[in-house]
């Protein structure tokens, strides 16, 4: 399967958390539609909201341009008012939507990069595992954590909160952030991520057999997702990277170990975290990727959703 990354010829210079209307359902669903070149009349069709003057059809463009803003679709006319198609749906053939999703706002260049520095400045701020979610608080985060020339609106944090839960890379509760990913996210990320040198990230096999644990993580942390919370010597896993990892250790869809003659350790804090001290800190250097489980914690939240309805 293809492993080329081709950026959109032409995209919007919009930010993508200026995108503030767009959730990740309408982004799954037209994503899904599109099938070859794709009129946007169509999809407007079928997707805009019914008014008292027609369909609605600003949301079903600001979806689409979104899109293209993060090199999932191009227009063939050159018009992404007009027509659409997608692009780069050969890499990694079927991997999850949600991931994909993720993958594609990591790679983007710039003033776009801070899409994916946001979750990067919350881990490197919080040692724990929740966080407030008082926009005032991530704004102030944000603002020492990065370096952009533009204001952190209330709007922009919402946006990235509300996508970011939806694909399920964390959970916004009444008044605080629990920064775990869900656990069919960081399976798709084991699975994706080279485990040996000379490697390329594939889907194509669901599973690893005693891969390099610390050469997954590092390809995660620099192209889907931060799990660090220290890089530097040897890397230890954020507590709240790692309670995922512990449980699905637990449910044994994964397996760690540290053979005693294996280099490039990656360090596990322990559960709890007043034990946190380096004689506590578990090391793992190899990984094995088992058949997921059936469990729904191993579903994507919108499929969860759909179940539910």
């Amino acid at each position: 399967m293809s492993t080329t990354y081709t950026p959109a010829t032409t995209k919007p210079d919009k930010l993508l958390t200026g995108f503030i209307s767009v959730r990740a359902p309408e982004l799954k669903h037209i994503y899904n539609t599109i099938q070859g070149a794709t009129s946007v009349d169509e999809l407007t069709e079928k997707f805009g909201r019914p008014t008292e003057n027609g369909r609605e059809t600003d949301h079903i463009e600001e979806v689409v341009r979104f899109m293209n803003a993060i090199d999932l679709v191009e227009s063939p006319s050159g018009d992404i008012r007009s027509t659409v198609q997608r692009i780069n749906e050969q890499q990694f053939g079927g991997l999850p939507f949600e991931a994909r999703l993720l993958y594609h706002c990591n790679q983007q260049e710039g003033r776009q990069e801070h899409f994916a520095d946001v979750y990067h400045a919350l881990l490197r701020e919080e040692d724990g595992r929740t966080m407030s979610a008082n926009r005032d608080n991530l704004r102030t985060i944000l603002k020492r954590e990065t370096d952009y020339d533009f204001s952190w609106t209330s709007e922009k944090i919402d946006m990235w909160v509300t996508l970011c839960e939806q694909v399920g890379l964390l959970t916004e509760t009444d008044d605080d952030l629990v920064l775990s990913p869900c656990r069919a996210l960081v399976y798709d990320a084991l699975v994706l991520a080279p485990t040996a040198s000379g490697d390329d990230p594939d889907y194509d096999n669901v599973g690893v057999e005693d891969g390099e644990f610390r050469r997954a993580l590092d390809w995660i942390n620099d192209n889907l997702f931060a799990v660090y919370e220290e890089r530097s010597g040897t890397p230890r896993v954020h507590p709240a990277i790692a309670d995922v990892l512990r449980n699905m250790e637990n449910d044994g869809v994964i397996s760690l170990s540290n053979p005693g003659d294996s280099q490039n350790a990656v360090e596990i804090p322990p559960e709890d975290l007043d034990e946190d001290v380096r004689g506590n800190r578990r090391d793992a250097t190899r990984l094995s990727v088992h058949s997921p489980s059936d469990e729904t914690a191993y579903d994507y939240p919108l499929n969860q959703l759909l179940t539910r309805q």
